[in-house]
C-alpha cells in the first residue's frame, strides 16, 4: 500500500518537489518548497479547468503546473501542459525519484551532471527542434540516464514509472465561434480555479502584452478569466521599429498595465534561465514584477504557428518554443499558461480556420497576417490600426550564448576556472556581446539575403559554452537544495 509523506521544505523555491519512493517499502516522501498545496491523497503547484477541491487536475489536458495524485494503488505525477516545463525521474538501486526541478532531483539522489559531455544544450533544445513527440528524453549523469517528460503524465505502478498520455478533451473546433467559446470557457474555468476558496496560498494573474497580434489576442482572453493587470516592454530590439508598448491596448481593455524597459543587464536570477535548456529565451520575462504570492501568468507564446495563416498542418508541435521559465518559475511562483497552446493535439485543425471564407474580412493577405487573433481582437473592440502595423522584438535571445548581468558572469567564470577553462573576463564577455549582435544585425541585413552563410562567428568557440546548461543547474543544486536536502 502506497504512503504519501509530505515534508515542507521552507527554505526551497516556493513551487518544486521531489518525491522518493521506496522500491520495497512503499512508501513515498515528497518534499516539497512552501508554496506547494497539499492534501491527503495529492499535491499539487498549478492551476487547471477544473474544481480546485476535486484535485483532478490528473483528468484534464489544461493544467498549468505539476502534481501528484494518489489514486488507489496507482500514483499519477502530472506534467505542466505545456512544451516548455518538464518532470524529471531516475532509478537507483533502491530508490527512484522524481521532481519537477532537476537541480532538485540531483541534490536529493546523490547525481551530478558531467562536465565531458558536451551535448545537453542540444539534448535540451531538442523539444524545441525535433517536437514534442521526438525530443530526446534521457540525458547522461555519472550515475544512470536521468528521463524528462514533457506534456504527458507518468504513471507509477508494481514499482514501474510508465508514460501515459493526458485524456483528450479538447471539442471538436469546426469553425471560429466553436474556437473561441472554446478559448473563453477554458479562461474562465482557470480563474475560477485558480481563485477558490479551498487554496491555501491565492494566485493572481497577470498578462504579458505587446503591440502585436499574440499577446493582444492573449489579454483578450485572459480578460474572460478575471485577469486585470498587465506587463509590457516598451522597447523593441531593433533600431527602427518603435515602441512595442501595449499600454495603449490595456486601456481599451480596462486593464492596468506596469511598463518596463528592456535592460539586458537587469535579469532577474538569470541562472534559473539559463537551467532551462542551456540557452537565452525568456530573459526578458525576468523583468517583470509578477503579484505575490503566487501568479498565473497568460502568454501569447506559439502563437507565431497556431494563429498565422501561412502554417499549416501542424502534427507535432515544434519550434517557437520561446518560454523555458521553468526553474525561474519555481523560485518566483508562476504558473505559465500559453493559450495559443491550448488544445494543442488538434491545432491543425485550429489552424484551417484562418483559411475559411467567414475569415476573410480579417484577413490581410501579408506575410505577418493571423485572422484568429485580428477577430478576436477587433471583436473585443480594439480598432484596426492599433495592434499588428508590424512585427517587433523584445526578446532576450542572443547569437552570443553568455550571460549579461554581472552576477551570472562571475558565477559562469568561476565554475570555468575550476574545471581548467579560460573564459572571458566581464569587460571582454560584454564586447562580445554587443560585437556578435552587430555582425548578426549586419548579416541579416546583407549576406542572408544573398543565401550566403553566416561567417566568422568567434564567440560560439568561447571555452567552455557548451557547459551553461551545466553550470547553471548545479549552480542552483547548491544554491537551493543541497545544503536543505534533508
Amino acid at each position: 500500500m502506497l504512503t504519501l509523506d509530505f515534508q515542507l521544505k521552507s527554505k526551497w523555491p516556493k513551487l518544486a518537489w521531489v518525491a522518493v519512493i521506496g522500491l520495497e517499502s512503499g512508501r513515498v516522501k515528497v518534499l516539497h518548497g512552501p508554496m506547494v498545496e497539499v492534501r491527503d491523497d495529492w499535491m499539487v503547484e498549478g492551476v487547471w479547468d477544473g474544481c480546485f477541491a476535486d484535485g483532478d487536475f490528473d483528468k484534464t489536458d489544461l493544467i498549468f503546473g505539476t502534481g501528484i495524485r494518489k489514486r488507489s494503488k496507482d500514483l499519477i505525477f502530472v506534467s505542466s501542459a505545456t512544451g516548455s516545463d518538464r518532470i524529471w525521474h531516475v532509478k537507483q538501486n533502491d530508490k527512484s525519484c522524481i521532481s519537477n526541478s532537476l537541480p532538485a532531483l540531483l541534490a536529493i539522489s546523490g547525481l551530478s551532471l558531467r562536465d565531458d559531455y558536451p551535448l545537453y544544450t542540444p539534448d535540451m533544445e531538442s523539444v524545441d527542434v525535433k517536437g514534442l513527440y521526438s525530443y530526446t528524453k534521457k540525458i547522461p549523469s555519472n550515475g544512470p540516464d536521468i528521463n524528462v517528460v514533457y506534456f504527458n503524465n507518468i504513471l507509477w505502478r508494481d514499482g514501474v514509472f510508465q508514460e501515459i498520455e493526458k485524456p483528450e478533451l479538447t471539442p471538436s473546433l469546426p469553425d471560429f465561434k466553436s474556437y473561441e467559446e472554446f478559448l473563453t470557457d477554458v479562461s474562465k474555468k482557470l480563474g475560477k480555479n485558480a481563485r477558490a476558496s479551498s487554496r491555501t496560498i491565492p494566485v493572481n494573474m497577470l498578462v504579458g502584452l505587446s503591440s502585436g497580434y499574440d499577446s493582444v489576442a492573449t489579454a483578450v482572453i485572459a480578460r474572460h478569466g478575471g485577469c486585470k493587470k498587465a506587463a509590457s516592454i516598451t522597447n523593441s530590439a531593433s533600431l527602427w521599429r518603435g515602441s512595442d508598448s501595449g499600454k495603449h491596448i490595456a486601456d481599451r481593455l480596462e486593464m492596468e498595465c506596469q511598463t518596463y524597459l528592456h535592460d539586458q543587464r537587469g535579469y532577474r536570477l538569470e541562472t534559473s534561465i539559463w537551467a532551462g535548456c542551456g540557452r537565452a529565451s525568456g530573459r526578458n520575462l525576468t523583468l517583470f514584477d509578477y503579484p505575490e504570492p503566487l501568479c498565473l501568468y497568460f502568454s501569447g507564446g506559439y502563437g507565431d504557428t497556431v494563429w498565422d495563416r501561412h502554417c499549416q498542418g501542424l502534427t507535432e508541435p515544434n519550434g517557437d518554443l520561446e518560454e523555458f521559465l521553468c526553474e525561474f518559475r519555481l523560485i518566483t511562483g508562476v504558473f505559465i499558461t500559453l493559450v495559443p497552446w491550448w488544445g494543442i493535439r488538434k491545432a491543425n485543425k485550429i489552424q484551417k480556420i484562418n483559411l475559411l471564407d467567414e475569415m476573410k474580412p480579417w484577413t490581410m493577405g501579408t506575410n505577418y497576417d493571423r485572422p484568429i487573433a485580428r477577430r478576436l481582437i477587433e471583436e473585443a473592440g480594439i480598432p484596426r490600426g492599433e495592434f499588428a502595423i508590424n512585427k517587433k522584438d523584445t526578446s532576450s535571445s542572443s547569437p552570443m550564448r553568455w550571460p549579461t548581468t554581472a552576477s551570472a558572469q562571475t558565477d559562469l567564470q568561476r565554475y570555468l576556472s575550476s574545471l581548467g577553462f579560460r573564459p572571458p573576463n566581464n569587460p571582454k564577455a560584454n564586447f562580445l556581446l554587443k560585437f556578435s549582435y552587430i555582425m548578426s544585425f549586419i548579416y541579416k541585413n546583407t549576406a542572408k539575403r544573398f543565401g550566403i552563410s553566416m561567417w566568422w562567428r568567434p564567440w560560439r568557440k568561447l571555452p567552455g559554452i557548451h557547459l551553461l546548461f551545466v553550470w547553471a543547474t548545479h549552480d542552483l543544486r547548491d544554491q537551493f537544495y543541497l545544503e536543505n536536502k534533508q
